[in-house]
């Protein structure tokens, strides 16, 4: 994982195609941060192509905690509006 301080981020989740134009295009999870950046959401220790718990978020606001890696950020929890 990341030697790093775990961060919390919230925004909205949405499933959409991601990595258009390349090899690994699929669909994914993705928070749209309150800050404005997109960044593809995994469960730590979850399937990160197709999670039950991630789908579960789609189409709600939330507020995560895990880690940044580059345009991917994997989550240990997340609470719900």
């Amino acid at each position: 994982m990341s030697s790093e301080a775990p961060v919390r981020l919230r925004g909205a989740v949405t499933r959409q195609r991601v990595r258009q134009g390349t090899a690994g295009a699929h669909e994914a999870v993705v928070l749209h941060t309150d800050a404005g950046e997109e960044l593809i959401l995994q469960r730590v220790s979850g399937n990160p192509f197709s999670d039950p718990e991630t789908n579960n978020l789609v189409g709600r606001r939330v507020t995560v905690e895990g880690y940044r890696m580059n345009k991917i950020f994997r989550y240990v929890s997340a609470d719900h509006e």
